[in-house]
C-alpha cells in the first residue's frame, strides 16, 4: 500500500515539521467549519493513515466532510540518530508543539484532542501536563484504543516480566531503537 494512492487519500498538506513529527493539515470539504480544529495524536508505532485509509473507512474524511478543521501528527521513523530522545521529548515535540502551530495557524485558543492507541498514552500525558500548567487549551478529549491505566495491561502481561523487558532494553541501548520486526513479533 502506498500513502496518496492506495492509503492516505484525504487531501491534506504538511504545514510543519520537526526532528519527530511531520503536522499535516487537511483541507476542508465544507463552506463552513467548525471553530475549535481537531488535532489527532495518532500511535508512532503505526502510521497516521491507519485513520485515513481509503475515503469510505476514513476517519479523517469523514471528519473533514463533517466541517472539521482536522491535524494529525505523522511520527518520523525513529533511527539511532533519535536514541536520546525520551517521552518528554515526544510529548513536547510531538502534541505540545502541534497544539502551539494549530493556535498559530487557525487563531484558535481551543483545540479538541483524539489520541489513538499509544498516541491516546501521549495525549493522557500531555493533559496531565497542561493541567499542572493551568492551560486549558484542550477543549475536549477523546481517547480510541489508549492504554492509560498500565496497572493491569490485560492479556499482554503474560508475555511481559522482568526478563523480557530486560532484554528489550538491552536491544535499545544497543542500536538507539526498537526495530519494527522486534515490534511487530510483539503485537503477534
Amino acid at each position: 500500500y502506498l500513502p496518496g494512492r492506495d492509503v492516505a487519500l484525504t487531501r491534506g498538506k504538511v504545514v510543519f515539521k520537526n526532528q519527530l513529527i511531520e503536522l499535516i493539515q487537511y483541507a476542508p470539504q465544507t463552506t463552513e467549519v467548525w471553530q475549535e480544529p481537531v488535532l489527532i495524536v495518532p500511535s508512532w508505532i503505526m502510521k497516521y493513515y491507519i485513520l485515513d485509509l481509503s475515503p469510505h473507512n476514513s476517519m479523517v474524511n469523514y471528519l473533514v466532510s463533517q466541517g472539521q478543521t482536522v491535524f494529525i501528527i505523522s511520527w518520523v521513523n525513529p533511527d539511532a540518530s533519535l536514541a536520546q530522545k525520551s517521552m518528554s521529548d515526544y510529548l513536547a515535540e510531538g502534541p505540545l508543539t502541534a497544539l502551539d502551530v494549530i493556535k498559530a495557524q487557525c487563531k484558535v485558543n481551543k483545540v479538541n484532542t483524539l489520541g489513538f492507541c499509544i498516541g491516546g498514552t501521549l495525549e493522557a500525558c500531555m493533559l496531565a501536563y497542561l493541567q499542572a500548567k493551568k492551560d486549558d487549551t484542550v477543549a475536549s478529549a477523546t481517547f480510541l484504543a489508549a492504554m492509560i491505566d498500565f496497572s493491569d495491561p490485560g492479556d499482554i502481561s503474560v508475555f511481559i516480566d522482568e526478563a523480557q523487558i530486560q532484554k528489550l532494553e538491552d536491544i535499545m541501548q544497543k542500536k538507539g531503537y526498537l526495530e519494527g520486526e522486534r515490534m511487530a513479533q510483539t503485537f503477534n
